[in-house]
């Protein structure tokens, strides 16, 4: 099948593009919504996805594959009937898209999506399953997207894999699910986060410059608890429910950054691969360059690797490799905390 794509402005302008999966669906387009991504890992001809929403597991959402399988037979998911439907549909909707093509003659002979959306993941999404969710929409799920390695494409430079996460790819080449889960906040509303995840978390190379960018959340949730439990016990000693003396201990307790560290991360549920992993990966460093430590719970771990950091940053210089293990590991906890982030932290809308 042959698609003929003009210039919006001069018909005379045009394209030809062949599709070339010989399956030909005839669903309803407009039932379907697209969305396009950039994955630095999950990027080979293969890396195809059944995406899930966490709360209907048992219905499929829709799909997510690379561009390239839209121009070739050469791939495992060629018999896959449901898919190929979603194929047909998502290479009509990519033809629809606006986008500027530079061509020195009038009419090109054939033209491929891949040459006009390089390097682009495409999600396919059933509407009529994603009005099964409530208030269901793509900005609530970009951090979930993120944390599969999935950038929501919006014109920005192209983000750089500076993590190895080879085992990580592995095992989700093994599972070929994609489960979104909807994140507690949008962070579309907020400045920061809206900055942070969508431009400068994919220009920055520098794993440092991304753990400082990161836990400038954390700090964020360390103030908001402790202007919670401030409040609290101000009003518990206004109506007499506590003592002077007793105010000044809880206040005292409270003002140690460490402790309202606890309280952030004890506040929501990771997952427990993370946390292990992070405490792991620490112990390894601090082993290597001869430090100890008293503490030992993971919100401990993560206070004292902060104040690595800040404060001894010189004597981490030859462990690179050991960092950017430690600060990926990071990354993923901070986009799990803000998925899961309870009632009583929040970020202002800016």
């Amino acid at each position: 099948m042959f698609f003929y794509v003009f210039n919006s402005e001069n018909r005379d302008y045009n394209i030809i593009f062949q599709y070339i999966p010989s399956f030909i669906s005839n669903w309803d387009r407009d039932k379907y919504e697209i969305h396009l991504f950039e994955n630095l890992y999950l990027n080979a001809e293969n890396d195809v996805f059944e995406v899930y929403e966490h709360t209907i597991k048992d219905e499929r959402l829709g799909w997510i594959f690379p561009i390239t399988i839209l121009e070739s037979n050469e791939n495992d998911y060629t018999d896959c009937k449901n898919l190929n439907h979603y194929k047909f549909i998502a290479y009509q909707k990519l033809l629809e898209q606006d986008a500027i093509v530079s061509v020195n003659d009038k009419s090109i002979d054939y033209g491929k999506l891949s040459d006009i959306f390089p390097n682009t993941i495409v999600c396919i999404l059933c509407k009529e399953t994603s009005q099964k969710i409530r208030d269901f929409r793509i900005d609530n799920y970009l951090l979930s997207f993120y944390d599969y390695g999935y950038l929501h494409f919006e014109g920005y430079p192209k983000a750089q894999a500076i993590y190895d996460r080879a085992g990580w790819v592995t095992e989700m080449r093994q599972h070929k699910r994609v489960i979104l889960h909807k994140a507690n906040f949008d962070i579309t509303i907020n400045g920061y986060t809206n900055a942070l995840f969508k431009e400068h978390l994919l220009q920055s190379d520098n794993h440092i410059i991304r753990f400082i960018f990161l836990y400038q959340i954390i700090e964020h949730f360390i103030q908001v608890d402790f202007d919670s439990q401030f409040k609290t016990h101000l009003n518990s000693f206004n109506n007499r429910q506590l003592t002077l003396n007793d105010f000044k201990e809880e206040i005292s307790t409270l003002s140690s950054e460490r402790k309202r560290i606890n309280n952030v991360f004890a506040s929501v549920q990771l997952l427990a691969d993370l946390k292990s992993d992070f405490v792991s990966e620490f112990d390894f460093l601090i082993n290597d360059i001869g430090r100890t430590y008293k503490k030992n719970t993971f919100e401990d771990k993560i206070y004292d690797f902060r104040n690595l950091i800040t404060h001894d940053l010189r004597q981490l210089t030859p462990k690179v490799d050991s960092l950017k293990k430690i600060i990926g590991i990071f990354e993923r906890i901070t986009v799990s905390l803000l998925i899961h982030l309870p009632t009583y932290l929040t970020l202002n809308k800016e």
